[in-house]
């Protein structure tokens, strides 16, 4: 999958312009465990959180919201610092909470 960004983290206008809208994600309290999820960017929201943006090999997307605190934005499940992904990184949710 190619993508016009390269930088993760966005603005909603930066976003908007690249042709992504949160809006139109499946809204998650926790990613699907065990299916491989390709990271397509985190959308900034007020100063504290990150709207992370993924999508799976069937073509499902899914939006994880994540509050920060002292500058982390820790997708839990991941145990993920959200702006230390890359636009296309593919991540699994395993049972014990690692990613690969």
């Amino acid at each position: 999958m190619q993508f016009e960004h390269t930088q993760f983290t966005l603005g909603f206008r930066q976003a908007l312009d690249h042709g992504i809208d949160y809006r139109d994600y499946q809204k998650v309290d926790r990613l699907p465990e065990g299916i491989p999820l390709m990271a397509i960017a985190g959308v900034w929201g007020d100063f504290s959180d990150i709207r992370c943006l993924f999508i799976d090999q069937d073509g499902q997307t899914y939006r994880r919201h994540i509050s920060g605190r002292a500058g982390r934005y820790v997708i839990r499940e991941l145990d993920w610092n959200a702006k230390e992904l890359r636009v296309g990184q593919v991540l699994v949710v395993l049972k014990d909470c690692r990613s690969t």
